[in-house]
């Protein structure tokens, strides 16, 4: 029997709005399979977002980010004011902050050449200590007068980045916070467990944090942590996916002919970085395996990933923000 054209249009209808149904869904539902969201969107270009967009919706999340602002009222040892350049910089842990402290330095004058990727971490302790807001004494003009830059991340590829440098085994970055891998193992490991790595898996890791309700140490702890949301003001907001281009453009703005650090595989697209590539397919795996945890664990970093409007690893853009 020959479909009418009226049955035609309403099956046409129907198929439309459940596909509406399925896309909207699962973009409010951060830990589905990459399956069900393969066709939500095409690859984007790699155009970072405006200042405007970044800002308004920092906005929403975190309240007041221009005046009234006090920059030199600042007192969190991850904030520095580079004087030369009149550069106010937050540092967040695990979203590129060893590199741009590396490449401040340098268009400071502090530093005289770039420092290697493997040597990169000697920027903490007394180079940018000098700098610290923590201890900073002047009269407050001159850093006011500054230009407040923050550098923000992917939730999901922070996690698995700090995962995999601070806690992990893997050889080329892994393991420089063994204790507290130990102790996530003593912790979430059966005694009759069969793992001979003496530190945690990414699964072990996942499950304390959610347990504990977050790691305490600042490498884990929410990027909202960091925003002095009260008394800061942010004039170049810079998502760390957007990094080497964004950086180029603020340093020809201070006449320096300077570039920050890469990641460590050198991959210009970050959607194809080492970071990205696990920790999609860590998550989609944990997410098959036991979405609940993936679920809680992602309730951690919840106004991370309001910030900017920031993908969930089931994403083709990811980890890209949406704005």
């Amino acid at each position: 029997m020959k479909m009418s054209s009226r049955m035609r249009y309403l099956t046409l209808i129907m198929v439309f709005v459940f596909l509406y149904t399925v896309k909207n869904s699962v973009s409010s539902n951060p830990w589905q399979p990459v399956s069900f969201v393969i066709y939500q969107r095409k690859l984007r270009d790699l155009i970072p977002p405006t200042q405007d967009s970044m800002k308004n919706q920092m906005l929403t999340v975190i309240g007041k980010l221009f005046p009234p602002y006090n920059l030199s009222a600042v007192r969190q040892h991850q904030s520095y004011y580079f004087p030369n350049i009149n550069i106010f910089f937050t540092g967040i842990p695990k979203a590129g902050c060893s590199n741009w402290e590396e490449a401040l330095l340098r268009a400071e004058g502090r530093l005289d050449t770039q420092l290697a990727p493997d040597k990169v971490a000697q920027v903490h302790g007394r180079l940018t200590g000098d700098y610290s807001m923590s201890h900073y004494g002047g009269d407050g003009a001159d850093v006011n007068s500054a230009t407040s830059i923050i550098v923000l991340r992917n939730p999901w590829t922070r996690a698995v980045s700090g995962y995999r440098q601070k806690l992990s085994s893997e050889k080329t970055q892994g393991g420089s916070l063994a204790g507290i891998s130990k102790n996530i193992v003593s912790a979430m490991r059966a005694d009759n467990d069969s793992n001979p790595d003496p530190l945690c898996t990414f699964e072990e890791f996942v499950k304390y944090s959610v347990e504990k309700g977050g790691i305490k140490n600042v490498h884990f702890q929410p990027q909202t942590r960091f925003l002095s949301a009260d008394i800061m003001r942010y004039d170049k907001i810079i998502p760390l996916e957007y990094a080497d281009m964004m950086a180029d453009d603020l340093f020809q703005e201070l006449g320096k002919n300077i570039s920050i650090l890469h990641s460590y595989d050198q991959t210009t697209d970050p959607r194809q970085q080492s970071s990205a590539v696990k920790a999609k397919k860590w998550l989609i795996e944990l997410s098959e395996k036991n979405p609940e945890l993936v679920e809680e664990f992602y309730k951690i970093y919840r106004e991370d990933f309001d910030l900017l409007k920031y993908t969930n690893f089931s994403d083709i853009n990811f980890p890209l923000p949406l704005l």
